[in-house]
């Protein structure tokens, strides 16, 4: 087919194996019903893949896409996607980034690269004018990814690439190991990285040519420029553009909310004069690393010290909670330093700091000894451990290699009751940001084909009748929040919120739409997102189409997640979170009851038309043109 506007209407579906490839050549309906990001890799991943397989099998899929709208010159469409089958969960993985490796992706002629097999040896991928090229990495298995980028860069003398590339963690197959591009940029959760190392596949290079046409560039320069014109007065957006932005969310907590979990969550982090109050973070401030078309400037490089590249010192939001306060650790160098090394090396920060966390909860509690730790004293607050232990899991050395299995494989092979520490959600590392006090975040934690996530939806937070930011309702009222509601507070009215929230945001992922630009607390509103897809592909499109991107997405990955064995037993928290209450501030004492919140989850379950067990009824499949994944459920 010819190219359609906004997209070109080709998917690159590569076999390492035979080093082989060919172009599929969907039509304008395919791209209508699927639209991109983890919509399209959950259709992939099911068309494409046996069920049940291991997620390091030569027959997974590791799937880059981008959407109907993504990479085109406006705000918040510098993001791409990462899809394929998670080595932690065993469930479908998803993992979304920003940055310039999106806008080249866009502007390779493709839509997505499918990419399954095994290389004989370690190999590159080179995508140039559509042609596709083999090359060996020989010499670059082994670097990190800020030796293998510069290396690249220089081997293949392209006025721009973009560049994804494993470090030393993916390689050996560390099962949350990310992959990284322009340096620091990471698609981070779930272990993609680790998929792309069991497929000796060290980077993917692609050379851009043109972006496909918009349908009507000067309103989409317009919306652009709208966006801009706002900004001032948006808190939240200012917040997250001017420096340190919103890595420092960890200065969001006080000594009134419990926000960020310590030690664990065995407790919850008082920021106030500690290391991480937003002002400390300027001392180590190098810029901001800009997205394409994009003035939110969200992600910033914030540097150890003078002998870090300071191009691998990007820090996202999620960083400073895992690595610092979840560890016990107080300084905020040290979380700094740990940040560089995840992305020099390709680690989850994330995953990484709650399995080293759990760690050292178990050395705490006697189910670790220093012989197993060769002699390190792996206490919460011991700050000489930390950049120790990320050595080890990046090599497998030790107790390392244990814990580069993930929590959950680990704590089954420490035994001794640590499944009590191993603080996860189908295998996937929670996050720092505290659900017992959030609880759309809890229902979309257990409940997320793709496990916890902090960006899961808006949080509560934003919401509460005392924290929440004062322009909050204004986009809101659009898909029906009409009220303030306590963060704490749990009910059917709040199961109404999350699942508006959640499709939200849903929609955004599907269409590879940066959150952090969009509707309901940032720039863009639900209408100006469908005037957004309106202005890059012409379609006639809606509010109503929008979200129904959303639904679809996740009806599709969860039909993907029944199929490989997980069920509603899977939806549910770690038993921390019914047992150990908030021990300080305004909500002191918040705590989850387990019949309760599995009735919100029923209610949920109802209100997404699925039945009881969570499977999503026939009708509901034909409400999402998906009667074909009918098939795929064993009912």
């Amino acid at each position: 087919m010819s190219a359609a506007y906004g997209y070109w209407g080709k998917i690159l579906h590569i076999d390492l194996s035979t080093r082989s490839y060919r172009v599929e050549e969907p039509g304008e309906d395919f791209y209508r019903i699927y639209a991109g990001g983890g919509l399209m890799g959950a259709y992939y991943m099911l068309k494409e893949t046996p069920a049940r397989i291991d997620a390091f099998d030569p027959a997974n899929a590791l799937i880059f896409l981008s959407s109907v709208v993504a990479g085109m010159e406006a705000p918040g469409l510098a993001r791409f996607s990462v899809v394929t089958k998670s080595p932690l969960s065993g469930g479908i993985a998803e993992a979304r980034c920003e940055g310039g490796f999106g806008r080249s992706l866009k502007a390779s002629g493709l839509d997505a690269i499918l990419i399954k097999g095994k290389a004989e040896t370690p190999t590159c991928l080179v995508i140039d004018g559509g042609s596709v090229h083999f090359e060996s990495a020989a010499g670059l298995w082994g670097a990190d990814t800020y030796q293998a980028t510069l290396a690249l860069s220089a081997r293949l003398s392209a006025d721009s690439m973009g560049i994804a590339v494993i470090g030393q963690a993916g390689e050996r197959r560390v099962r949350f190991a990310s992959i990284i591009t322009d340096f620091s940029v990471a698609a981070a959760r779930m272990g993609t990285g680790a998929v792309m190392g069991s497929k000796n596949l060290k980077a993917l290079v692609i050379k851009p040519g043109p972006l496909p046409p918009a349908a009507d560039p000067h309103s989409l320069q317009n919306i652009s420029q709208a966006f801009l014109a706002a900004m001032p007065d948006n808190t939240l957006s200012m917040w997250q553009k001017n420096p340190p932005g919103f890595s420092a969310a960890a200065d969001l907590s006080d000594f009134d909310t419990a926000y960020i979990g310590t030690n664990n969550y065995q407790s919850d982090l008082q920021v106030a004069n500690s290391d991480f109050a937003r002002a400390r973070y300027l001392d180590f401030y190098k810029g901001a690393n800009p997205c394409p078309g994009c003035p939110n400037d969200c992600i910033k490089y914030i540097a150890p010290d003078e002998q870090a590249p300071v191009q691998s010192c990007g820090i996202h939001q999620e960083v400073t909670g895992a690595l610092g306060p979840n560890l016990g650790n107080t300084s905020l160098k040290l979380t700094l330093k740990a940040n560089e090394l995840c992305n020099r090396y390709g680690l989850d920060p994330v995953s990484l700091g709650f399995t080293l966390s759990f760690a050292m909860e178990c050395y705490e509690n006697g189910l670790l000894n220093a012989h197993d730790t060769d002699g390190l004293d792996l206490r919460f607050g011991n700050q000489d451990v930390i950049l120790a232990m990320i050595d080890k899991i990046t090599r497998r050395e030790g107790l390392g290699d244990t814990l580069a299995e993930g929590s959950r494989r680990a704590a089954h092979a420490i035994g001794q009751g640590a499944q009590a520490y191993a603080l996860h959600i189908k295998g996937i590392e929670m996050v720092s940001f505290e659900p017992r006090t959030q609880t759309n975040l809890a229902l979309g934690y257990a409940t997320a084909p793709i496990g916890p996530r902090y960006d899961i939806c808006e949080h509560d937070w934003d919401y509460d009748v005392v924290s929440g930011w004062e322009h909050t309702l204004t986009l809101s009222r659009a898909i029906g929040i009409y009220q303030r509601i306590p963060m704490e507070y749990a009910g059917p009215d709040k199961v109404r919120n999350f699942k508006a929230l959640y499709n939200l945001w849903s929609a955004c992922d599907a269409l590879n739409i940066c959150i952090f630009a969009s509707a309901p607390t940032r720039l863009y509103s639900l209408q100006d997102l469908t005037r957004l897809v309106a202005a890059v592909t012409g379609w006639q499109t809606s509010a109503y189409e929008f979200m129904r991107w959303g639904e679809r997405r996740n009806h599709l990955m969860r039909i993907y997640n029944l199929r490989e064995g997980l069920t509603k037993q899977d939806d549910v928290l770690p038993e921390r979170f019914y047992q150990r209450p908030i021990d300080f501030g305004r909500l002191k004492g918040a705590v989850f009851n387990r019949d309760e919140f599995d009735g919100l989850i029923q209610t949920l379950y109802a209100m997404n038309g699925w039945d009881q067990n969570g499977v999503p009824l026939p009708a509901t499949l034909y409400d999402h043109q998906l009667e074909w994944a009918e098939a795929y459920l064993n009912r």
